[in-house]
């Protein structure tokens, strides 16, 4: 039997149906390959290659930023290089300043008066190269300098003033730290002074309101805040600390659960320094940390069972830090802030007046309002208060205004723990071996001797002399007396015989001790003598050392210029170590501009690799769908033009 074979009709609607799909697909084609040919990537959006549409972005964002890191690079060497420039013509200026001052250790006071016009220019050259800028940025100004031509370095109250910061401008380079890209006024000239800096712990109280984050806590680590476990009686509950803001918070939540569990139990308790937990007759109390965390370990408080007959235990030192917003009435009533500073600075003399301060930010402003050119700041341990000064070339004296706030807060300069060996600008005093330095006679004719020898401080310094006195038959507090000033500075000695001989103090031999510690009394008139304050401080810089080399040769004074020539010495190996530290800061940011540079070349290959289109490809491509297009065309009009009877056929 055979079989037919079954013959498929295709109709013309499907016959175009088809042909249309075909060319709108080859159209589409074609416009794909046509927008690489003209932006030259394979993708116009993610969704075109997902799988590489992260790492593109990622690319992307890298090569993006990485521009901006070169562009900081190139900045920083540009500053850097200008910085070293500027080092290198200052150190020019004190090596010509350190040859003039030994040359003229002979020389006629004309040569001298000649020279000192010589060094007057200089220190006018030295201060115009620190206020150099470039772009905007001033070069010793570290973070804080100048901006619109403004000045870093400028004359004041008949010094030299710097405003500027001791920690320096940084860039974002691409390295895991930022870059310092500046100088500053500290490190390449010593503009600020620093030996105004209090060794009194001021220990603000932990009270209430005291943040968390304001301590560094028992074991000096801050608090590491987390949930603690409380037991009560067997009864264990956590109490969340994680996000106590303050020492308050932590009692309050902490008795809050062992209320919720016994009222009756006990409670925790602020001290002054630390927490204090209770538990009344029959009770047990147990704080502790949960796991390995540190939180109660921290506050002090991860305490131990206590006796069920009641007691008290006492956490740690929570260490809490200053703040400019710490209240003074936290530091104890031990500090007095009613009598205030009298403050000296060249030839202005002001009152720090802190009767009204409620805070140390007041402290701060109140110095602030004296305008005299000082820094009252937070220590770097955080637990007193430095006063700094940035003036060059100026005396500057911290005294009582009659109180005790000067000591109290450890910043007056001629105090019980002054060194000797800080008098005299730093020169201190010179005792002569084996013999009394100094003499002291009172009005009833009773004299003594003092061997300043191995004498440290200014309070070894009064108990020696009040040793002395002592031994030569005199009562202390009766008919003669010395001790600190309680107004300005220096000592106050005091003849109560009532005679009516001399009270002096005189040189003993070739001692010239007497006249360094500025005690020197060769008039016997009066019964109360204060000494001169010999102990004041100045900011030791290139400024202030070129000063004195300039009045020293104005003034024909031969010591005078040999130890502003030593000291000019010392400046300019200051200058040529922050010269070799900012050469060094430009070899690193070069060789991360290069590093950047090669970095930089691969991402952009890579990125290439990933986007970029192969247009040899995509031409032959786009010419082979051209063909196919004009060839379906070609076929799709000839089947369009076919009749019934061909169909039939």
């Amino acid at each position: 039997m055979s079989s037919t074979p079954s013959i498929s009709r295709v109709t013309s609607q499907m016959v175009g149906s088809q042909m249309l799909s075909n060319l709108r697909l080859t159209n589409s084609n074609l416009f794909d390959l046509q927008r690489q040919i003209s932006t030259g990537q394979k993708q116009s959006k993610p969704s075109d290659e997902p799988s590489n549409a992260s790492a593109i972005l990622f690319l992307r964002q890298g090569l993006s930023a990485r521009e901006q890191h070169e562009e900081n690079l190139s900045h920083s060497i540009g500053i850097l290089n200008n910085i070293d420039q500027a080092l290198g013509e200052a150190n020019n200026i004190l090596i010509e300043s350190q040859t003039i001052a030994s040359s003229l250790i002979n020389a006629s006071d004309e040569e001298r008066q000649a020279e000192a016009l010589v060094i007057d220019a200089q220190i006018n050259g030295l201060l115009d190269l620190a206020n150099i800028q470039f772009n905007g940025v001033s070069l010793f100004g570290g973070n804080a300098g100048a901006a619109d031509g403004g000045q870093v370095f400028e004359e004041f109250l008949g010094g030299i003033r710097y405003s500027g910061s001791d920690e320096n401008l940084q860039a974002d380079t691409g390295l895991v730290e930022n870059h310092p890209f500046t100088s500053n006024g500290v490190e390449a000239f010593g503009a600020l002074s620093s030996r105004v800096k209090t060794q009194v712990d001021l220990d603000p109280d932990s009270s209430v309101t005291a943040k968390l984050s304001d301590l560094d806590g028992v074991n000096n680590q801050g608090i590491r805040r987390g949930p603690v476990n409380l037991t009560v009686d067997g009864t264990q509950v956590t109490v969340d600390l994680t996000d106590a803001d303050t020492l308050g918070d932590v009692r309050a939540r902490i008795n809050g659960a062992i209320n919720a569990i016994d009222p009756t139990a006990g409670a925790i308790a602020l001290g002054t320094t630390a927490f204090e937990l209770t538990n009344t007759a029959g009770h047990t109390i147990v704080i502790a940390d949960i796991g390995n965390s540190q939180t109660a370990a921290d506050l002090g408080i991860n305490l131990p069972a206590l006796a069920p007959g009641g007691a008290t235990v006492f956490g740690g030192d929570l260490n809490r830090r200053l703040t400019l917003t710490t209240v003074l009435t936290d530091l104890g009533p031990t500090i007095d802030f009613l009598g205030g500073l009298t403050i000296t600075q060249g030839d202005q003399t002001r009152t720090a007046d802190f009767s009204a301060a409620g805070t140390i930010q007041d402290l701060v402003n109140e110095v602030d309002r004296l305008e005299l050119g000082l820094r009252l700041q937070i220590n770097d341990d955080k637990d007193g208060l430095d006063l700094v000064s940035e003036v060059s070339g100026l005396r500057l004296a911290v005294a009582e205004n009659g109180g005790t706030t000067a000591a109290d807060l450890g910043i007056r300069t001629y105090g019980l723990a002054t060194a000797l060996d800080d008098f005299r600008d730093g020169l201190g005093i010179e005792p002569i071996t084996a013999q009394d330095d100094f003499q002291i006679t009172v009005k009833n004719g009773i004299n003594f001797g003092v061997d300043a020898s191995g004498l440290g401080t200014v309070n070894e310094l009064i108990t020696a002399i009040q040793t002395a006195a002592t031994t030569a038959g005199l009562t202390l507090g009766v008919n003669f007396s010395v001790d600190l000033a309680t107004t300005g500075n220096g000592l106050v000695f005091q003849d109560t015989t009532g005679a009516a001989g001399d009270f002096t103090i005189t040189r003993v031999g070739e001692s010239l001790v007497a006249d360094q510690l500025g005690i020197l009394k060769e008039d016997g008139a009066a019964a109360t003598f204060q000494s001169a304050d010999n102990a004041t401080v100045r900011v030791e810089n290139v400024f202030t050392h070129l000063t004195d080399l300039r009045d020293a040769l104005l003034n024909n004074d031969t010591l005078g210029i040999t130890l502003a020539g030593t000291a000019i010495e010392v400046d300019t190996r200051t200058v040529t170590q922050a010269r070799a530290s900012v050469g060094v800061r430009a070899q690193r940011v070069e060789r991360q501009q290069e590093r950047s540079q090669d970095l930089g070349l691969m991402e952009q290959i890579m990125l290439s690799d990933m986007q970029d289109a192969d247009l040899t490809e995509v031409i032959t491509r786009f010419q082979q769908l051209q063909t196919q297009l004009q060839a379906s065309l070609q076929v799709g009009a000839q089947n369009l033009q076919l009749s019934l009877l061909d169909f039939l056929r």
